[in-house]
Order: structure tokens, then C-alpha cells, then sequence
């Protein structure tokens, strides 16, 4: 099977088929409708998106978070909405590609928490139909994000490349 990404110079090709295209897109749209309606102190899948920086110090916590604003959130929203605009590219610069690699880690981390995924789960601890098929799609984003992390470790196609030695 050839890889879904490859890296050819300063661009990403994509070969993603139809359905894996559709899929990313109505998740981006799921996602988006959360990031929209919920907040970490709501909802245990978006506190996910944004861990506490300070987790043993509430009150510096906040006041890290007040510093920040709502800039993490405006990123994961700009992040979502490259995908979707560019869901159906057959390249990506590299900055949409990393666009690409964030929204589906972080699909992955909200899926993830939201059926309560453990690092030894398998296909037999979900119900056959809607959690066994959200496991199905958590492990196709886990597999999707390792091919794009292949991809990014990819030398460029453009040719011969110096050693970090020096040679």
C-alpha cells in the first residue's frame, strides 16, 4: 500500500481516497461546534485539547490562562478550518500539513476521552456499532498521524543532503 503522504521538496502530496477526505471534514466540523460551545471547565474532551500548565497551582493556572486569552483556541479554530479548506488538495505546504497534523491529533485526543480509550484497549472492549465503530475511527486517526509523522521525517526529494556531521 502506498503511503497516503509523501514529502516531494517543500510540499506534501496527499492520496487520501473520497471517504477518509469526507471523514476529516465532518470531524473538523464536530470539532469546530465544540471548541464553540464548551470550554475545559465544561467538558473533560476540550480540557483535554488544553491541559492546565499548572496543574498543582489553580490560582497561577489561572492567571496564565487570563495572560493568554483566548489564543490557543483561535489556533485550534484556524488549524480546522485549513483542513477543511484544503481537504480535497492533492499538496499541502508544509504549514497546512502541520495544520493537518495537530487537527487530527487533537481529533484523536477527543475522541479518545470521549470513550474512554486506554493505552490497552482493543477492538473487543467496544460494543459492535457506535463505540467499536468511534474505536475504528480513533485508531485510523492514530494510523493517520503516523503516516504524517513519517512523512515529515522524509528527506526532500530535491536532492543530495549534507550529514549533520558536516560531510
Amino acid at each position: 500500500m502506498a503511503p497516503f503522504f509523501t514529502k516531494k521538496d517543500d510540499r506534501f502530496a496527499v492520496e487520501l481516497g473520497a471517504g477518509e477526505r469526507e471523514l476529516l471534514v465532518e470531524l473538523c466540523r464536530q470539532s469546530r461546534a465544540l471548541l464553540e460551545t464548551e470550554d475545559p471547565s465544561s467538558d473533560p474532551a476540550v480540557a483535554r485539547l488544553f491541559p492546565a500548565a499548572y496543574q498543582d497551582d489553580p490560582l497561577r493556572n489561572l492567571e496564565y490562562e487570563t495572560n493568554l486569552g483566548g489564543t490557543p483556541r483561535t489556533g485550534k479554530l484556524e488549524a480546522l478550518d485549513t483542513v477543511m479548506r484544503t481537504a480535497n488538495a492533492t499538496e499541502l505546504s508544509e504549514e497546512e500539513f502541520l495544520s493537518w497534523m495537530g487537527v487530527v491529533n487533537d481529533l484523536r485526543l477527543v475522541l479518545g476521552t470521549r470513550i474512554e480509550v486506554t493505552e490497552e484497549a482493543t477492538d473487543e472492549d467496544f460494543p459492535v456499532g457506535g463505540p467499536r465503530d468511534a474505536f475504528q475511527v480513533y485508531q485510523f486517526l492514530g494510523w493517520l498521524l503516523q503516516e504524517m509523522l513519517s512523512a515529515l521525517g522524509e528527506p526532500d526529494a530535491g536532492g543530495p543532503h549534507e550529514s549533520v556531521e558536516g560531510g
